[in-house]
């Protein structure tokens, strides 16, 4: 995958509500932000909805241990920098959203998805 590949892989995600996501949508974008050099450039175009469901996805990915510390914090200095308001309040969030999403106003979430996410941060997974 190249950046550009990663740009669409991501725009695509961005443009539709998380929970409706397929794994097949979701895993370029987490394999990038896992275990690339990656990072988003299409930020000046989001609009607040997507910038929110943007730093979702880079704090719950690198939340995941099997990236490097580096690219955990570089994952965590860029999610800082989209300067998104943690505490939006968002009165209809649904209550079994994602603690992590909740915190950004959102009431969608990856959690449909669990089981092959973690597939991708085991010690065995290898890239295909």
């Amino acid at each position: 995958m190249d950046q550009l590949e990663f740009e669409n892989a991501l725009k695509k995600l961005l443009k539709q509500p998380l929970t409706s996501a397929t794994f097949e949508e979701v895993r370029p974008v987490a394999e990038a932000l896992l275990y690339s050099e990656f990072l988003p450039s299409l930020t000046t175009h989001l609009n607040n909805l997507e910038k929110r469901r943007l730093v979702f996805l880079l704090e719950k990915f690198r939340r995941y241990s099997c990236s490097s510390v580096f690219r955990r914090q570089q994952l965590k200095s860029f999610s800082q920098s989209m300067k998104v308001e943690q505490t939006y309040r968002n009165h209809n969030v649904r209550r079994l959203v994602d603690p992590l999403a909740k915190q950004y106003g959102l009431n969608e979430d990856l959690n449909h998805l669990k089981p092959q996410l973690l597939s991708l941060q085991t010690r065995h997974y290898s890239r295909v």
